[in-house]
């Protein structure tokens, strides 16, 4: 019959590795990275896989290795993220860790030619407005496609004879009484 002993198993951390609760423990390095739990390797993964890296911090939480805070600080992640990592999981499975084209998904409707059409009917007077319209895209893309700063427009111009701002007028007076 075999006798036990008073004395708590052994961890085993391997060196150069970041504990990550009590039983788990992290190495990353150029070649990738990889989880012990209680000095055995249970997940291990490439330099550059990203889903690998996800699913075992993921694992890691859901098997208790380590509590949640713990593999924060560990992979480098927020909280946030590590919650959207493990329903992305639940939800739709480890194919949902996969780090998807973020942005539009498709070609942009702003070629070169439109932006120069757009910034014609500007310079001739046009509003954002009449010119998303005529050329059937959006106000935003219309902005997008002028040039930085202030645009050239009905807004921008005045008019002969239209009387200036109420900042201007206050300045003028100001300048009359001199005090500047």
């Amino acid at each position: 019959m075999a006798i036990m002993t008073a004395q708590l198993p052994l961890t085993l951390v391997p060196a150069g590795a970041i504990e990550i609760g009590q039983v788990a423990a992290l190495v990353q390095d150029a070649a990738g990275g990889r989880v012990f739990v209680r000095g055995e390797l249970v997940f291990a993964w490439d330099a550059g896989d990203d889903l690998g890296r996800r699913l075992a911090a993921v694992q890691l939480v859901r098997i208790k290795g380590a509590r949640a805070v713990r593999v924060v600080e560990g992979f480098g992640v927020t909280t946030e993220t590590l919650r959207r990592w493990e329903g992305a999981v639940t939800d739709v499975g480890v194919a949902a860790l996969g780090s998807g084209k973020r942005g539009p998904k498709g070609p942009s409707r702003l070629s070169q030619e439109l932006a120069a059409d757009i910034r014609a009917r500007r310079r001739s007077g046009a509003s954002l407005r009449a010119i998303a319209a005529a050329v059937g895209v959006s106000e935003a893309t219309v902005r997008r496609a002028l040039p930085p700063g202030r645009a050239p427009g009905r807004c921008h111009q005045r008019r002969r004879g239209q009387r200036p701002g109420r900042r201007r007028l206050r300045r003028r007076r100001l300048r009359r009484r001199g005090n500047r």
